[in-house]
């Protein structure tokens, strides 16, 4: 089965860009709800993956409170990730997918060129396994 057929296209996903500030970024990710997004490039390649846990380990790390001042030339590429949901490329395998669906909440999809091209959710995955167990009466 082809992997598309599970894709959130990128004009339908929350992402940040890697050179917004650090406060747009999370106001940005405090507005979509979400816990991770996608970080790209203005190009469109993907860079990683930002979380809340980003910007609270960084808080955390410095040696005192974090002010405006401070901040404002931050850059989200300047922001600590502690981990990246990996990318599969758009004509991944489905056990590619799954392997990597398993460990993160959203997969990654990119092209041969690295550029981001949208999103495949656990939950996509999981509903339409659903589908297919209800209809074999499983």
């Amino acid at each position: 089965m082809n992997i598309m057929f599970f894709l959130t296209h990128k004009s339908e996903v929350t992402y940040l860009y890697d050179d917004m500030g650090l406060k747009e970024g999370l106001d940005r990710l405090r507005a979509s709800g979400y816990h991770a997004v996608p970080l790209i490039s203005r190009e469109g390649e993907y860079i990683g993956t930002v979380t809340e846990g980003d910007f609270l380990w960084m808080m955390c790390d410095c040696d005192e409170i974090i002010g405006r001042k401070k901040t404002m030339p931050l850059q989200m590429r300047d922001l600590p990730r502690r981990c990246d949901n990996k990318p599969v490329n758009a004509d991944a395998q489905i056990l590619d997918l799954l392997t990597h669906a398993s460990n993160q909440n959203f997969v990654p999809v990119i092209d041969d060129r690295n550029m981001f091209v949208g999103i495949v959710t656990r939950k996509r995955i999981f509903d339409y396994c659903n589908a297919h167990m209800k209809e074999l009466k499983i």
